[in-house]
């Protein structure tokens, strides 16, 4: 049996985090049906912090979608609001995104609130921990298996196909609650604290700076084998198999504490092809 680890860097307001990992997914189950002996295997997923807007005020409530996503189109239209204008090329935006969530078993809500992620990634962090700690405690049945992926994907559920404000401390105790991270009043009092920004502050540079990444997802297989952008399912499959068997793909400076380019819709961040910058 092998234990691929996959190392994730990704951003909850990154429609394209969310999408490439369900093709990840969707590849991971197609590699233990038909490549010989991995049923056996296993995987670890790992997340990493990535923001998409650093400079996002923290503790400030989010911005709703529309409003966020005209924000985006005046900065890159160079300060051209036409209000007819920019309502068509964000519908057209939003028909393009939607078909594509469609094909991933998505439904787009456009309801969710942008805004500063750090308390978003603070709490992934604390889950990769609990996990982390769990693992290690466990003479096996360990419950909190998996822990950190499930908070990430239902960050991604709420935000996406919800209406959750990703900047409410509120919203992410109910969501850590749900996903068995832990009770809500405590894990309220946990993000008020702010007990663990600087740790992820410092992946998030990190990722910019040493990693030179310029937008998300990327995923490292067994630290060494790289994809950036979300994706098909086929290149997912291809780098499992070479992880697995040690061959070598093209792969990127990877930080020790640490574990996108693209085209595609765009959303309140500028997401080309199949990743966000």
């Amino acid at each position: 049996m092998t234990i691929i680890t996959i190392d994730i860097t990704s951003d909850p307001v990154c429609p394209w985090c969310y999408m490439g990992k369900i093709r990840l997914d969707r590849a991971v189950a197609l590699y233990q049906k038909v490549y010989p002996g991995g049923r056996h295997d296993t995987f670890r997923i790992v997340w990493h912090a990535f923001y998409l807007e650093p400079s996002a005020p923290v503790g400030v409530p989010g911005v709703p979608w529309a409003e966020r996503h005209a924000q985006k189109l005046i900065q890159r239209g160079g300060g051209d609001s036409d209000p007819a204008e920019l309502e068509a090329k964000g519908r057209h935006l939003r028909e393009q995104l939607a078909a594509k969530g469609r094909q991933h078993g998505i439904a787009f809500s456009f309801e969710g609130k942008f805004g500063s992620t750090r308390d978003a990634h603070r709490l992934i962090a604390l889950a990769g921990r609990k996990e982390e700690e769990s693992s290690k405690e466990s003479k096996g049945g360990d419950k909190k298996a998996g822990l950190q992926d499930r908070v990430v994907m239902q960050l991604f559920r709420d935000f996406f196909e919800g209406d959750a404000d990703i900047t409410s401390r509120a919203m992410l105790a109910g969501l850590a609650e749900e996903t068995g991270l832990g009770q809500r009043e405590a894990i309220l009092a946990w993000l008020e604290s702010g007990e663990g920004g600087h740790e992820v502050d410092e992946e998030a540079r990190w990722a910019r700076e040493e990693g030179q990444m310029k937008g998300v997802p990327r995923f490292v297989l067994q630290g060494t084998h790289v994809i950036d952008g979300a994706e098909d399912e086929q290149a997912f499959l291809e780098a499992i198999v070479k992880a697995k068997e040690g061959g070598e793909t093209q792969g990127a400076e990877q930080d020790p504490t640490s574990s996108g380019k693209g085209d595609g819709p765009g959303t309140a961040s500028t997401c080309t092809g199949s990743s966000c910058s």
